[in-house]
């Protein structure tokens, strides 16, 4: 006993020992990415204070752990104050912090320092989040799709999936991107033409910060109609070699990183295991997913203006249903059904930076395998099959250059070479409407191409108070009859006063048909290009530099969506959130058309020295969509009434506790006809009511509590959430039990005790 004493006494002595910790950190201008030497950082509440070098690095030594704040001002920019800068005995806080150019006409430092920073090429609609914003979001379990969930004009199809349903638009319209690398898909069990999944592929620790755009994007951005999530990764430690052995409810793993070779480079490695069959019941999946996922960053630098970063992510996915159980289980509709799929996107980006910008190039690859197989659950007969193979080889390359101080201009093209096959079995059938679908067997193999060119233009006027954009881009794809569309983007801003801000947006968006569509009837090349019209005013007023309150009214023109000649009154918009490809049997026609609008409103509250952050997001939205016939109906995505409040409060340097609330109105469905189901032993829609039920208003309960511990070169953080706390009986959707000949329902997640924790060292 006195020797355990002993030990135990000596341990609490190394444990909770006073050492220090460490903020490296590094200051760039945000637009031509180029190092602001003779910058003044000081931490806010503290007498730390020191100026970055010429290469615009920084460091702060002898820091005491804990959270704290950054506040970056150097002569001729708009200083910014970066939060949640988080010390900790593991390892040290690295920082990469934007300046934004002033236009004022002063020989002082701007010393009014904000919080709330954007692209001068973005006008409108555009949110900011960092790494500890995404990863403590009660909810979201570390996972940055369930975290952008939350965002205004943001709606998620339910608590299974990471769907963004952006602005009432389908989540085949949104584009991913990391350090300049288009990811098809950053989700596990990915919804083949779409950007939808159940869990996330990424490790919430590799990222820096997110750029998300709701609408009125640059030109820059092509070939997708809805959003822009733009996710910039961190460096790995360059120094020594540091490792992160992490337990959470997606699965075990582990993070390493250090110097690549030399301190000239880094890399940064993370692997993940699931085991979800642990908590299968709770959040009532009909099977057991099995996957692995990776990630990986590595950085060299050539000299000090030249720079090569690697980007990897992929994902190896298994699942089954079970026959026995889909036979008594209220949660299953596939039956008997299995699947594999197997995804990985690769890529270089190279940048070589000047006195006035940069020059970026990108070349990546993009693999994607899928494999899935349906039985009937009664005669065991085959359904469906389906196999695929994708591969999307991409060249692009951009140039950034700053005619003045007032000036911006930014050009660029890419190129593209599609693989793409497509082997698809369905037995003869009919629709849940009653309209007939031949047998389908598609076997084919096709060679795709694409192309673009941009120009955006930034003019700064008034001393930055007034900012102009205007953008052109033309776009190209091999695979349709019309295969070229341009298209033109204007956006305005103007500052009122200096806390006060409004602005405008207007463009055209074109996206190339999906290539599942395609290849799913020879007649489909005669497609068109989908079309979205945005139209986008806003207000921003800040009551206080870290509380910001953000009004945008919308209105988005669908025209030129497919819509299936089979089942003439669906329109694809309203897919894309099914599990497996997001298939069209058949012969479609562009015909499609629809629209958007509402109005969104942000009250937005940094976390600062008093201990509070938190954001409320609502959005009143209107959603309608006319296919060939039955008219103007609801969209699948008319949720009008949309609500979340997330809110926290940092007790002391190692404790935090949060929650998140969430609200929507039921989203529109179509009925079964009970007697004609009953009658057929399938499930019958009443096609005279498409889209004319809702399911039940939805609300959900999360809290949050997050603990660090520090030890001599060693910590633990650490989370737990109480999800959906008050066991809310959310419905996901009503299927027809073909089993018992009855309506069945599934239901989202019940009550869900989850937590993780991470050692890192």
């Amino acid at each position: 006993m006195k020797k355990l004493l002993i030990i135990l006494i000596l341990f609490s002595a190394v444990a909770f020992s006073q050492d220090k910790g460490v903020i490296n950190g590094k200051v760039i201008d945000k637009e031509t990415q180029n190092p602001v030497p003779e910058a003044t950082v000081n931490i806010l509440n503290t007498d730390y204070k020191t100026k970055t070098n010429e290469k615009g690095e920084f460091s702060f030594t002898g820091i005491p752990y804990g959270t704290y704040e950054l506040k970056v001002s150097s002569l001729g920019y708009e200083a910014f104050i970066h939060t949640d800068v988080v010390v900790l005995s593991s390892r040290p806080a690295d920082v990469e912090i934007e300046l934004l150019v002033s236009t004022i006409t002063t020989e002082q430092i701007d010393v009014e320092g904000k919080y709330f920073q954007k692209s001068t090429d973005v006008s409108t609609s555009s949110y900011n989040l960092d790494f500890e914003e995404v990863r403590r979001a009660p909810g979201a379990v570390e996972d940055i799709s369930r975290m952008v969930q939350i965002m205004p004009g943001v709606s998620p199809a339910n608590d299974q999936r990471n769907d963004l349903i952006v602005r009432g638009g389908s989540p085949s319209e949104n584009l991913t991107m990391i350090d300049g690398i288009e990811i098809p898909n950053v989700n596990h069990y990915p919804t083949q033409g779409s950007t939808s999944g159940p869990i996330g592929m990424i490790n919430v620790k590799f990222i820096d910060d997110v750029n998300f755009s709701t609408g009125g994007f640059s030109a820059r951005y092509g070939d997708k109609l809805s959003s822009v999530m733009d996710i910039k990764f961190r460096e790995g430690y360059r120094k020594r070699f540091l490792s992160d052995i992490n337990l959470s409810t997606a699965g075990f793993g582990g993070l390493f990183e250090g110097p690549l070779f030399t301190q000239k480079g880094s890399f940064l490695f993370s692997v993940r295991k699931s085991y979800l069959n642990l908590i299968k019941g709770a959040i009532r999946l009909a099977a057991v997913p099995d996957y692995w996922d990776f990630n990986l960053k590595t950085v060299y630098d050539f000299d000090k203006n030249t720079r090569l970063n690697f980007v990897g992510i992929g994902g190896i996915d298994n699942i089954s249903f079970d026959g026995e159980d889909s036979n008594i289980s209220d949660d299953n509709p596939y039956g008997k059904a299995k699947g594999q799929q197997r995804q990985f996107t690769a890529g270089f980006n190279l940048r070589k930076l000047f006195k006035k910008g940069y020059i970026q190039t990108v070349l990546a690859n993009s693999s994607a395998f899928l494999d899935y197989t349906n039985n009937d659950i009664r005669t065991d007969q085959l359904k469906f099959k389906y196999n695929s193979y994708e591969s999307d080889f991409n060249f692009k390359s951009e140039v950034f250059y700053q005619l003045n101080k007032t000036n911006n201009v930014i050009l660029g093209g890419s190129a593209r070479y599609i693989k793409f096959k497509n082997e698809t079995f369905y037995v003869a059938d009919t629709t849940a409407f009653g309209d007939p679908i031949p047998e389908t067997n598609v076997n084919v193999k096709e060679n795709y191409y694409k192309a673009s060119a941009f120009a955006q233009y930034t003019l700064k006027l008034l001393e930055s108070r007034l900012i102009l954009n205007a953008g052109t881009r033309v776009d190209f794809f091999s695979g349709i009859r019309k295969n070229a569309e341009g298209s033109q983007r204007f956006g305005i801003s103007y500052s009122i006063l200096p806390t006060t801000t409004i602005s405008a947006s207007t463009g055209i968006f074109y996206q190339a048909p999906e290539y599942v569509w395609l290849t799913s009837d020879p007649r489909n090349e005669n497609l068109r290009y989908l079309r979205a019209d945005h139209f986008v005013a806003g207000i921003e007023h800040l009551f206080t530099p870290e509380l910001r309150l953000s009004i945008e009214a919308y209105h988005k023109n669908y025209k030129n969506y497919p819509v299936s000649t089979l089942v003439p009154t669906y329109v694809l918009i309203s897919g894309g959130t099914e599990n497996g490809p997001n298939l069209l049997f058949g012969q479609a026609v562009s015909e499609g058309k629809g629209y958007s609008r509402g109005i969104d409103f942000s009250l937005h509250k940094k976390l600062t020295g008093n201990g509070f952050y938190g954001m409320i997001n609502y959005s009143l939205s209107e959603s309608k969509v006319t296919g060939l016939e039955g008219g103007e109906r609801a969209g699948s995505f008319d949720y009008r009434h949309n609500m979340t409040i997330i809110a926290g409060y940092q007790i002391s340097n190692d404790w935090l506790v949060g929650l998140k609330f969430r609200y929507t109105t039921g989203r529109p469905y179509t009925p079964f006809d009970i007697a004609l189901s009953t009658y057929a032993g399938r499930g019958v829609s009443d096609f005279n009511n498409f889209n004319g039920a809702r399911f039940q208003d939805y609300n959900r309960l999360d809290l949050r509590v997050d603990k660090k511990w520090n030890f001599k070169g060693l910590s633990i953080v650490s989370y737990f959430e109480l999800q959906n706390v008050f066991n809310k009986e959310n419905v996901y959707q009503y299927f027809w039990n073909e089993y018992k000949n009855t309506e069945g329902t599934i239901y989202q997640w019940k009550f869900l005790p989850v937590g993780g924790f991470s050692i890192q060292f």
